[in-house]
């Protein structure tokens, strides 16, 4: 069976007895009219995709792309692949399919040249999923190899939902791929709904924008346009939202069971460093800071002044028997003793 396409027991056999029931009906009455009406919806359901693709355990679905690497060989990025495959099926509340093609010819099939949120959009569409997981490895500004993963959601407006950067060099392939999937898509361990003892905790950041969600120390997730919405036992914790160039918002949240909990955060800007105003004395260790180290460097200073502009003004005189003279005049230097003039 093909994974983007739903059993027919799911699809045909409802729509045909309701299709069916209705003939009866519209026959019974004489109501053609009605039987057309029905005959057209009947048509425009099976058409449609959104139909075709949910099954009955309404589970997401999400296509996980190859890793796209100049950087690494086809052994190295199936690996790879393979990984992030295996920690994406980790999550129970998913279903996980991973393609066995190359990116490049899946965005060839749509005429794409890059990865965009259109490309990502049509190959999802495609195989009829909810979200789109691409990844790549390259190097960053220092040359180290970096893997870039960002998750595409197509319902109700296709965005990019999240994205992650990782170096892999020297580390555990497994707990980046990880460490990722629970920034792209949240935790694992999501609880089953229906659990008297776990609650919802929403996370609204105002004004926008991507900050970081930790419970007890631990990353719950990473905000979205959406904000962050996780389902926690009932509980008291201690929440730390951090952006980068903001101050830290910490709080306390109580979780309720069976109830959600509600949290609008607006983070304030952090203070940039103080600058001392222009002119202004600065902070120095030693004898640079006496005031008498300084007047003694500009005393030497006028000094060495006086006897270069001294040297430079005078005229070259005959040098006189018993008088040591010098001239910065090079043309007379061969009349030296010491060159052994005679």
């Amino acid at each position: 069976m093909n994974w983007g396409e739903a059993k027919p027991d799911e699809v045909e056999r409802p729509v045909a007895r309701s299709a069916h029931a209705t003939f009866i009906a519209a026959r019974r009455r004489g109501g053609w009219a009605l039987l057309t009406l029905a005959a057209l919806l009947a048509t425009s359901t099976l058409a449609n995709p959104a139909f075709a693709v949910r099954k009955r355990n309404d589970r997401d679905r999400i296509w996980v792309m190859r890793v796209e690497s100049t950087q690494l060989d086809d052994s190295a990025r199936k690996d790879l692949t393979q990984t992030l495959s295996n920690a994406a099926n980790a999550y129970k509340h998913f279903e996980v399919m991973t393609s066995k093609v190359d990116p490049v010819e899946e965005m060839f099939e749509f005429e794409c040249t890059e990865a965009g949120v259109d490309c990502l959009t049509k190959i999802g569409r495609k195989h009829k999923v909810d979200k789109v997981i691409y990844s790549e490895v390259s190097k960053d500004g220092e040359g180290k190899l970096e893997w870039s993963l960002r998750v595409v959601g197509l319902e109700p407006v296709p965005r990019v939902e999240q994205s992650t950067r990782h170096l892999i060099e020297g580390q555990d392939a497994t707990k980046i791929a990880e460490k990722a999937l629970l920034v792209l898509v949240g935790p694992v361990d999501l609880p089953k709904r229906g659990d008297a003892s776990l609650g919802t905790l929403a996370v609204r950041l105002a004004g926008g924008g991507v900050a970081l969600v930790y419970v007890d120390d631990n990353l719950l997730g990473r905000t979205s346009v959406g904000g962050l919405t996780a389902q926690l036992p009932a509980g008291r914790y201690r929440l730390r939202v951090v952006r980068a160039g903001y101050r830290e918002f910490q709080t306390i949240v109580v979780i309720a069971a069976e109830k959600a909990t509600e949290l609008a955060v607006a983070l304030e800007l952090a203070p940039e460093p103080t600058r001392p105003p222009p002119g202004a004395p600065t902070k120095d260790d030693g004898v640079t800071s006496s005031p008498w180290f300084w007047v003694g460097v500009g005393a030497v200073a006028l000094a060495g002044a006086g006897v270069a502009a001294y040297l430079l003004t005078r005229g070259d005189e005959a040098p006189e028997i018993g008088k040591a003279t010098f001239t910065f005049d090079s043309s007379t230097a061969h009349l030296d003793p010491i060159f052994g003039a005679r």
